[in-house]
């Protein structure tokens, strides 16, 4: 659950309809550069379509989160894509500042989903969350997540309650979103994911766990929650290591791309070659949203936008009569305008890079992919995976 991964949430900005880098992530800024290198741009023409890799349907996993700010639209996207899901995770669930499970206030619990998921064999996912409720106001909050893992009574606690959730909706299992941790909580969070492994495994459920994206151990510029997170200790436990392989940049970054093929490459080598997490259960996180920011009068960046959907951005090119560009390096999409004076600078993601994506994600072998978000997406990126999934 990018961003990135997705992923510093804009809470505040949830009271109007969306926010999310997500699942969300407070990740390392891996380049200063503002702007794409002139060396490495093009325009949205010159970049040539890839070959299909057709991969064989029955070896690939695919997974779309649905956000509750902007449901109708995302569930939207799954009916009219459903041959190409096989799971779907419902962003309904947090922690609340006492510890408990409870809804989001503007959750829709809407059980017509999970019917429509089953009738089209795909399996659905509740997802909970440490982000806090519009009202409360702030971001991931690592102490709550503390009062459920802290102590042997409190993780059996919350083990019994996420249980009991799969057990009253009936889906097929928990997605474990606690992001922002503190290193000091490594060990009583892989304790927790074991113990919850256990108990959904034993009901025949299924755990997936989204993940900070990191190239190492112990790296101050990926201080992002990453470090409580110890993938060799969890992945025996977690039928789901969702890696979210976005948020490289982020609103209180430089600008820059969402998930520049570099850095995917070196999160993947990292997960695969060094750490061995198996390939099947190793869900690359794919985003499906783009950032703005504009330049100050002190030439600053500040961030403003964090989860521009596709139809926003073909506004904007078209009231600012611009043109897409392409950073070859990056293998991102990006636009620049300017708006009362103001520079802007939008990267986003579409078909073309979605498109690089794939062709890196086979050179590690990797088939299952888990789309942050829908709803908000280039709609040709369907069509791309729904043709590479063709045998």
């Amino acid at each position: 659950m990018n961003y990135t991964s997705l992923s510093l949430f804009v809470v505040s900005v949830i009271a109007l309809g969306f926010l999310f880098s997500a699942p969300s992530i407070l990740p390392a800024d891996k380049t200063a550069r503002t702007t794409p290198s002139t060396e490495s741009v093009a325009t949205h023409s010159e970049v040539a379509e890839p070959a299909p890799l057709k991969l064989p349907r029955e070896l690939v996993q695919v997974l779309g989160w649905i956000p509750y700010w902007d449901q109708e639209i995302a569930v939207s996207t799954f009916k009219e894509n459903v041959d190409i899901f096989d799971f779907i995770s419902l962003f309904w669930y947090r922690i609340d500042s006492e510890g408990e499970l409870v809804a989001y206030r503007t959750a829709k619990i809407d059980r017509s989903i999970i019917e429509f998921a089953r009738e089209h064999d795909v399996k659905v996912f509740v997802l909970v969350a440490n982000l806090p409720d519009y009202p409360e106001g702030g971001d991931w909050d690592y102490k709550r997540v503390d009062r459920v893992i802290s102590t042997a009574e409190a993780r059996t606690y919350h083990v019994n309650e996420l249980v009991a959730l799969v057990e009253e909706l009936d889906v097929d299992g928990i997605n474990i979103d606690y992001e922002a941790l503190r290193k000091y909580q490594r060990d009583n969070f892989t304790k927790f994911i074991e113990e919850l492994s256990v108990a959904l495994h034993a009901d025949g459920k299924l755990l997936g766990v989204a993940l900070h994206p990191k190239t190492s151990e112990n790296n101050p510029a990926e201080s992002n929650g990453s470090e409580a997170q110890d993938w060799s200790a969890l992945y025996p436990f977690v039928d789901q290591m969702q890696l979210m392989t976005y948020g490289e940049h982020y609103l209180k970054s430089h600008p820059g791309p969402i998930a520049s093929i570099n850095w995917i490459d070196e999160v993947l080598n990292y997960a695969v070659g060094t750490v061995g997490i198996p390939l099947e259960k190793v869900f690359m996180g794919i985003p499906l949203y783009a950032q703005e920011w504009y330049q100050d009068t002190q030439n600053s960046y500040i961030g403003i936008d964090q989860d521009v959907t596709h139809s926003k951005l073909a506004e904007i090119v078209s009231r600012y009569n611009i043109s897409e560009k392409w950073d070859l390096e990056f293998k991102s999409p990006y636009i620049t305008y300017t708006k009362r004076e103001k520079k802007h600078v939008v990267w986003f993601e579409n078909s073309e890079s979605f498109a690089g994506k794939l062709d890196l994600a086979q050179t590690y072998q990797i088939r299952n992919f888990a789309f942050w978000r829908l709803g908000g997406e280039d709609k040709q990126v369907w069509e791309i995976l729904r043709t590479e999934l063709r045998k």
